[in-house]
């Protein structure tokens, strides 16, 4: 069999099946999301929809693969070995843009549970308890420092906006960026995070962005600063967070992401009073599945018609 194939990994209808087959009516469409082994020769696939580790790896690392192009089902793409891929000229594409609105909210979430003593309301309500709440704190007039200042971080500084929080975007080129009233480069984020009321890190994670955030980036912090992460669990070292959050360097930690996924039970972050732990579901979106088609049904238009991939193509370099 030497037909070419797409290798569906992710949820997909009927109906959209439908549509890829019109749209590359050269190519087999190969379930292998619900089939442990696709009934289709893996070195004649040539795209691969969404991600598994198992499968992916064999095609990827196959010396006979005529794998073309990966569209990932995520925004993040470090679990992937793109010096492999870029070797072998596959192209790469994820989900950015998707989950800029929802995890907005959630960082929201996060904040507004500690500064309006929500997290101590709950705590309290079992216990029938009328508890007076000391660290009670207005957003208005307060300053966050968005460091990542994407398309997510574009969405969170809309948002501080609307709550009349100044806004400080952190990239790396200090180019200016919608919503954000400052822009500072990555490089020189040491001398100005002393600055902010609430730091928010959405960074990718790359060689230049793991444990970034280490113990002289908390050592620098307002004592009163609340650290929220909602990009990648490696780009925090966690130790040094705490080790900040015990010395009293910073006041507070939401964590969305983390080293190790799921956190392991025995981790001493579990019984921090002064971390709000989420399990990873601040990207979460009802309708995930169809927008990330919209993506992947747009991307394949031009593929079949030789033209450049229009969303989403991963730079090798910056690894985003």
């Amino acid at each position: 069999m030497n037909k070419k194939g797409i290798l569906l990994l992710q949820t997909t209808t009927p109906e959209q099946i439908k549509r890829l087959q019109t749209i590359a009516p050269d190519y087999e469409i190969v379930d292998g999301f619900t089939k442990e082994i696709p009934d289709f020769p893996l070195d004649n696939i040539e795209i691969l929809y969404g991600w598994n580790g198992k499968i992916g790896n064999t095609i990827l690392h196959s010396p006979s693969s005529k794998l073309k192009w990966v569209q990932i089902h995520t925004a993040g793409v470090d679990f992937v070995d793109q010096s492999l891929m870029k070797a072998k000229h596959i192209i790469l594409t994820n989900s950015s843009g998707l989950h800029g609105k929802v995890i907005s909210e959630s960082v929201f979430g996060m904040l507004l549970s500690y500064t309006r003593g929500i997290i101590g309301a709950i705590k309290d309500q079992p216990l029938k308890k009328w508890g007076d709440r000391e660290n009670i704190m207005e957003l208005q007039n307060s300053t966050m420092m968005i460091v990542g200042a994407g398309r997510i971080g574009i969405e969170v500084a809309k948002l501080a906006k609307a709550f009349g929080m100044k806004t400080v975007g952190v990239n790396r080129t200090g180019k200016a960026v919608e919503h954000m009233d400052v822009i500072i480069k990555q490089s020189d984020f040491i001398n100005h995070v002393e600055e902010a009321d609430v730091v928010v890190n959405i960074l990718p994670l790359t060689t230049l962005t793991t444990y970034f955030f280490d113990r002289t980036i908390f050592s620098r912090m307002k004592k009163t600063a609340i650290f929220i992460n909602v990009g990648r669990g490696k780009s925090v070292n966690t130790v040094d967070l705490v080790e900040a959050l015990e010395k009293g360097q910073l006041a507070f930690a939401a964590l969305d992401v983390f080293e190790a996924e799921p956190l392991p039970a025995d981790n001493p972050l579990w019984e921090r009073e002064d971390i709000l732990i989420t399990p990873h579901i601040s990207g979460l979106l009802p309708k995930f599945n169809s927008r990330l088609f919209t993506i992947f049904e747009e991307n394949l238009r031009a593929y079949v018609e030789g033209k450049e991939l229009p969303r989403n193509l991963i730079d090798f370099e910056r690894s985003y």
